[in-house]
């Protein structure tokens, strides 16, 4: 059993590298279903869609923290 500091860190990693991504797409994937029914953009599929690509830009952000910029 890990000690109550680094589980803390676990399940914040596991929520961050799984469960987040799966929701940024499950949204956008939402997003485009309820438009094509509806033929245009809705607000429901608006807000999916904002909602999704916020949590793909919160997931991908610690993937790009290992890269330095040329120079």
């Amino acid at each position: 059993m890990l000690p109550l500091l680094a589980r803390k860190y676990v399940y914040r990693y596991l929520v961050l590298a799984i469960a987040l991504p799966v929701v940024a797409r499950l949204c956008l994937y939402g997003a485009r279903k309820i438009e094509q029914r509806a033929g245009s953009s809705t607000k429901t599929a608006g807000a999916l869609r904002r909602i999704g690509s916020f949590a793909r830009r919160r997931s991908d952000r610690g993937r790009h923290r290992d890269i330095s910029p040329a120079g």
